[in-house]
């Protein structure tokens, strides 16, 4: 495979500018990604969050999850946590495109954390079989599948097959799937008659609750499938709802945080409340303060930005239960090249992490309220970590 991505790829939207990220703004996204894995596998916030909670979201598996997703707005006053998220999307073709548009070699004087290609395929390999290890200590990784709902309608379904390629290059048997294709039997989970090593979990069932995954939910319950993302990793740091913890400076403290840590991170993690602890009359006053999010969605999926939502809008969802109130933390801007010029864009950036480690980098460039790929000229952009 070289710098440039794969034919299957070119249907994914890719900006072609890139976005220069401050080295300090870096350290703090560095320095938080590895603090809230800490906390949320240390074993006080465990058994706290592991209350009245399900047998999946309780199984201690051994494993991690592959590709979990810090994004981040950086603001005027540094970077923001907006949310975090497991089986992030994106990650390989980020990679790849930074690769093809960041030449490290001829960069490496203005940017840091610029990856090579072979070195991008290097680390996902790794931390797949770091996942496998973990769970199976000595297992050779020889089979996968990439699991998901309708797979081939998936709008990322291209990225699937990029997985495919760099497996079969390792010499791993890689297959994609409907999440409902598998089976259990025989002491393994099994797609046909092909026991699995391992599944890649790309569906957004995170706690296996849906029909089309029950042979999953079987297996992973009885310790004979390894699953990445792992699903006690959502429950742990990707619902909505943990982002309380991590943005109040007296919650972490009470749970045996050091006080330096626990006012960084509740600098970094904007205040986020439960919208019934907020109040209905109290989210309405201060609405345009707040962004309403429900704790358990993925991809933006109804979000609402306060100073865009109805007062009906607002009661409803109240109503529903299961939301929280996130304070606003605007996106940063930068210019991308179109073909009708330069055009200012709002932008993120995804930090594609293994347990406290940042594995890649990627920003996703778009026009809107929220995060989208779907802006002309906008998509996947590659991010340069410039040199002091």
């Amino acid at each position: 495979m070289t710098a440039e991505l794969a034919p299957a790829a070119s249907a994914i939207p890719r900006a072609r500018s890139f976005v220069a990220l401050d080295p300090d703004h870096f350290e703090a996204i560095r320095r938080a990604v590895a603090l809230l894995f800490r906390i949320a596998h240390g074993e006080p916030f465990q058994r706290e969050v592991d209350a009245g909670a399900g047998a999946v979201a309780r199984h201690r598996a051994g494993n991690f999850g592959v590709f979990m997703g810090y994004d981040f707005h950086v603001t005027p006053d540094g970077p923001r946590l907006i949310e975090i998220n497991t089986n992030a999307g994106g990650a390989l073709v980020n990679g790849l495109h930074t690769a093809s548009l960041l030449d490290p070699a001829k960069l490496a004087c203005a940017c840091r954390e610029l990856l090579p290609v072979e070195a991008v395929e290097e680390r996902i390999l790794a931390s797949f079989r770091a996942e496998l290890e973990a769970a199976r200590p000595g297992a050779p990784l020889r089979s996968l599948a990439i699991a998901d709902e309708r797979p081939e309608t998936q709008f990322l379904r291209p990225e699937f097959e990029l997985f495919c390629a760099i497996f079969a290059k390792a010499g791993v048997a890689a297959s994609i799937c409907d999440t409902g294709e598998l089976r259990h039997g025989r002491g393994a989970l099994l797609l046909g008659e092909r026991p699995l090593d391992l599944v890649y979990l790309r569906d957004t069932d995170f706690l296996l609750e849906a029909p089309r995954s029950r042979a999953l939910r079987e297996a992973w319950l009885a310790g004979d499938a390894v699953v990445t993302p792992s699903p006690r990793e959502h429950h742990l740091l990707a619902n909505k709802q943990r982002l309380a913890i991590f943005s109040s400076r007296e919650a972490l403290l009470r749970r045996g945080v050091a006080e330096d840590d626990a006012a960084f991170l509740a600098g970094i993690v904007p205040e986020t409340r439960p919208l019934e602890a907020l109040g209905l009359e109290e989210a309405w006053a201060t609405r345009r303060a707040w962004v309403f999010k429900p704790a358990a969605a993925f991809a933006s999926r109804a979000v609402y930005r306060g100073d865009k939502i109805s007062r009906r809008k607002l009661a409803e969802i109240f109503a529903a239960g299961g939301f929280v109130a996130q304070r606003f933390a605007p996106p940063g801007e930068t210019q991308v090249a179109t073909s009708e010029g330069p055009r200012a864009m709002k932008f993120d950036v995804r930090a594609y992490a293994y347990r406290d480690e940042i594995l890649l980098l990627g920003a996703r460039a778009y026009e809107g309220q929220v995060t989208n790929l779907r802006t002309p000229g906008g998509g996947f952009s590659a991010i340069c970590v410039v040199r002091r």
